[in-house]
């Protein structure tokens, strides 16, 4: 972007005080010219995100092919990434994989424990629980 297509040395050394109209048309270069700065960097980042897509998709399909069991367990699986990611922040993603993979394990696991009741159980103590 070159500031000279908006205002020149020349121009400026001979506007003492700006008068409304020079001051928008001023502001509406800067304007144009950001607008048309930001629309040249689009493609390449799109293609960066589209790239970056495409290599998560690769990631996400290998984690689940090297984690079967861990594969009807997506949302656990989830949380675990992004709790991970939030106590490691700057790590690899690949790293934060690992992490995350023990994690979903020991959920699941401890969901399993919990899991283990008979629902005779739980009636005869909501019942209990509704004589107090």
């Amino acid at each position: 972007m070159d500031i000279n297509s908006i205002i020149t040395k020349e121009e400026y050394n001979n506007t003492r005080q700006l008068s409304y109209e020079q001051f928008t048309t001023y502001l509406t270069k800067v304007i144009k010219m950001s607008v048309e700065e930001a629309l040249k960097t689009l493609p390449f980042v799109l293609t960066h995100l589209s790239s970056q897509a495409a290599y998560l998709k690769e990631l996400s399909d290998n984690f689940y092919k090297n984690n079967k069991d861990l594969d009807k367990h997506r949302k656990i699986v989830v949380r675990e990434i992004e709790r991970a990611e939030s106590e490691n922040p700057g790590k690899k993603y690949e790293e934060i994989l690992e992490i995350a993979a023990v994690g979903a394990r020991r959920v699941i696991a401890e969901l399993g424990r919990v899991t283990d009741f008979n629902p005779k159980e739980l009636e005869r103590f909501d019942s209990h629980l509704g004589k107090l």
